[in-house]
């Protein structure tokens, strides 16, 4: 092969491989990512956690024991739709419980999920996102001292998150830009949570900078 030849070859194997290796580095998920997961989707979707410093482990611990032990105060519906709200509300308000604070968080967490009611699956849009993350905002501006005051910010911050890739996504750039705005606004809030978990899942979001894993 002609040498005029040969080099672009190696230069163009030597950039695939760089960009190879520089995409596996970035899947690599370290245990606080999967901390992360676990705030803001749940338990029941988020494997088996180690690896923690000690300080972090009987906090996640705990955070699944209570999650593990929240009941609903209400059936499952039969038809598959209805079932499907239910399913989601009822992770919703796992997900609050386990992490809220204080006397009757149970039926806080149910009030909470019954003003917002969630969607049971989001399609790739803005509007469901999006929608969450205004009712937490709003509701943590009427209950600063709140059962889920702590937490929030987080949930927050990671819903306007994915309502900017949503928006970016459909190519609204001005929301998208504002919604990106408000995630930051919000991350930087739940960083200085009292809450360990809180705080080290905000960090684990900021560096990975993504709605999904």
């Amino acid at each position: 092969m002609p040498a005029t030849c040969a080099r672009p070859l190696v230069v163009a194997a030597i950039l695939v491989a760089a960009t190879s290796s520089l995409f596996a580095q970035s899947t690599v998920r370290t245990p606080e990512d999967h901390l992360a997961d676990l705030l803001v989707w749940g338990a029941d979707s988020t494997p088996a956690i180690t690896g923690l410093p000690p300080d972090l482990q009987p906090a996640v611990d705990r955070f699944r024991l209570q999650w593990d032990g929240y009941r609903s105060v209400e059936p499952r519906p039969s038809g598959p739709e209805m079932g499907m709200v239910f399913d989601a509300r009822v992770r919703y308000e796992r997900r609050l419980a386990a992490i809220g604070t204080g006397p009757n968080v149970g039926a806080l967490a149910r009030a909470y999920v019954a003003a917002l009611r969630p969607c049971y699956e989001w399609e790739g849009f803005h509007e469901c996102p999006e929608r969450e993350a205004l009712f937490a905002d709003s509701y943590q501006a009427e209950h600063l001292n709140g059962p889920f005051a702590q937490y929030l910010p987080l949930l927050s911050a990671h819903r306007w998150l994915c309502a900017a890739e949503a928006y970016h996504y459909e190519g609204v750039v001005a929301d998208e830009r504002r919604s990106r705005h408000a995630y930051e606004r919000a991350l930087e809030v739940a960083g200085s949570s009292a809450v360990l978990l809180v705080r080290t899942a905000a960090q684990a979001l900021k560096r990975r900078g993504r709605c999904f894993p």
